[in-house]
């Protein structure tokens, strides 16, 4: 750690603060939107307080102060103050977007984040931060002191708590998130939405899920999942979009696979991360082969007779390339782009993944930009973090939150802002995004209330989860005005008018 860093912040700082008028600047959005997504010599950090593991604050004493102001300073390395820090506060209760922060801080409450960002050009050099605490009235609680020269991003970090004395009375628990530019930035050509037709058929994995318990979905498609003949199939049965995983390989090549794990010889799992798409070429799937039989139901559901079986079971191999998919599937064919990340649940152990997001999301958007030509893009992602990666890397495609709020279907996100849908939603709002993404089993009991809610908070509604696959179920949908349902086997949809390939 820097001491002169520290002794010119420790001189700035006051222990205790009074509050200040609030700025003009309603929010961040308002600036950084006139700016654009990052260029190729910016950053922007983003420093979360509560990460929904552990208590943001812990003192050695056991105690855990659930109400608190928090300040952020931050100082570069000629001891010049960066002045543009905006914080925003998620929380179930109310909707808030970044603002100025005050003098006085942002106030703690119990089972909200506060989340403190700012960018900053490369040639400002090394940056120390102090992230100041005070009780609710005002006097001074603890100091933590963070180099971010020193670190990537990172989900979790542990930072000591010091008194006025520089005595460790606790620690404080943050994530942080460095989004660097990219070396090509990737402007908006057109409005985010244009040439999109509502409510959109949305192919889930193409025709559908082929890997996944059976007492969730009866019938499986004859085809194997994120594959090209897959998303070809739902092309001709009348898909307006398809959706699709996509993850990273070591040797940063950008492939269609749903999970972050595959398995190789001798039932050894390993991150997708970390195999060569050599590897990957070569990995023999019994499950994503396609068989004789499925050969012949794809025959028979609309496949072109011109089209012979050798070049079907090409098509139907595991792992495209998102590139090849790009340049191969029908340019009126819009994707839907799941990216994948590392999302830890509450009682299941972690995967891991690329340690920096920059990389692998920069692989991705690289590929839709030297590719993509005029099909319609949306971009998505169950993780909080890789949506306002997204939305701040390029302006060119929509970017949507995927929630599964809370439910018994599925194990909870250990993240606080994907808590539950409104939670889910405050973060699409917060952080700009265009729309959410829900579990089915959410619209359920109140479809109109939750569907039209949504619409009312500007944001763009979605819905996904084995509740589609019922016909009555996406007609209700459709009645309520949603703008996209995803779903398996699209092509017992009777209301799509089929293509020819």
């Amino acid at each position: 750690m820097c001491s002169c860093f520290c002794k010119k912040l420790i001189l700035k700082e006051s222990h205790s603060r009074a509050p200040l008028s609030p700025s003009p600047r309603e929010s961040i959005y308002n600036e950084l939107e006139g700016k654009g997504p990052l260029m190729p010599a910016e950053s922007q950090f983003c420093i979360r307080v509560g990460n929904g593991v552990e208590p943001p604050v812990v003192l050695l004493d056991g105690s855990e102060p659930t109400l608190f102001s928090a300040h952020l300073r931050v100082v570069d390395n000629d001891g010049e103050e960066i002045d543009n820090i905006a914080v925003c506060e998620y929380s179930k209760k109310r909707v808030q977007k970044y603002r100025v922060q005050k003098r006085s801080g942002c106030v703690y409450s119990i089972g909200s984040v506060l989340n403190y960002t700012f960018r900053v050009s490369h040639d400002t050099g090394n940056l120390m931060c102090c992230l100041s605490l005070c009780h609710s009235d005002g006097t001074f609680l603890a100091r933590s002191y963070l180099a971010l020269d020193q670190m990537s991003s990172l989900d979790h970090i542990s930072l000591p708590l010091m008194n006025e004395t520089d005595t460790i009375i606790g620690l404080i628990n943050c994530s942080i998130i460095e989004i660097r530019g990219l070396e090509q930035p990737i402007l908006a050509a057109s409005p985010p939405t244009s040439g999109f037709t509502t409510p959109l058929e949305i192919g889930h994995r193409g025709c559908g899920v082929t890997q996944t318990d059976r007492e969730l979905f009866s019938e499986l498609p004859c085809l194997p999942e994120n594959t090209l003949s897959s998303m070809e199939m739902a092309y001709r049965h009348g898909a307006h979009m398809v959706e699709t995983d996509v993850a990273v390989t070591q040797d940063l090549k950008a492939v269609l696979y749903h999970d972050l794990q595959i398995e190789l010889a001798g039932n050894t799992k390993v991150p997708i991360s970390h195999v060569t798409s050599h590897v990957l070429e070569s990995v023999p799937s019994e499950r994503l082969v396609v068989t004789e039989q499925q050969k012949r139901q794809q025959l028979l559901l609309g496949q072109d007779e011109d089209v012979g079986l050798e070049e079907l079971e090409e098509k139907s191999k595991p792992y495209p390339y998102l590139s090849h998919a790009l340049q191969s599937l029908p340019p009126d064919l819009g994707i839907m782009l799941e990216v994948k990340a590392n999302l830890p649940e509450k009682g299941v152990e972690n995967v891991l993944y690329h340690g920096d997001k920059n990389v692998f999301l920069d692989v991705i958007l690289q590929d839709l930009f030297h590719h993509v030509g005029s099909r319609n893009i949306i971009l998505c992602s169950f993780c909080a973090d890789t949506c306002t990666m997204l939305r701040n890397k390029q302006g060119r495609w929509p970017v949507v939150l995927i929630t599964q709020g809370s439910t018994e279907t599925y194990s909870d996100y250990t993240d606080p802002r994907l808590a539950c849908l409104q939670t889910s939603i405050n973060l699409a709002i917060a952080e700009n995004l265009q729309g959410v993404s829900m579990f089915s089993g959410l619209l359920q009991d109140d479809p109109a209330g939750v569907v039209s809610g949504v619409k009312e908070s500007g944001l763009q509604t979605f819905v996904w989860g084995f509740h589609c696959c019922n016909q009555e179920f996406r007609d209700t949908m459709r009645s309520n005005q949603i703008d996209g349902i995803i779903y398996d086997r699209i092509y017992e949809e009777k209301t799509l008018s089929k293509r020819k390939s």
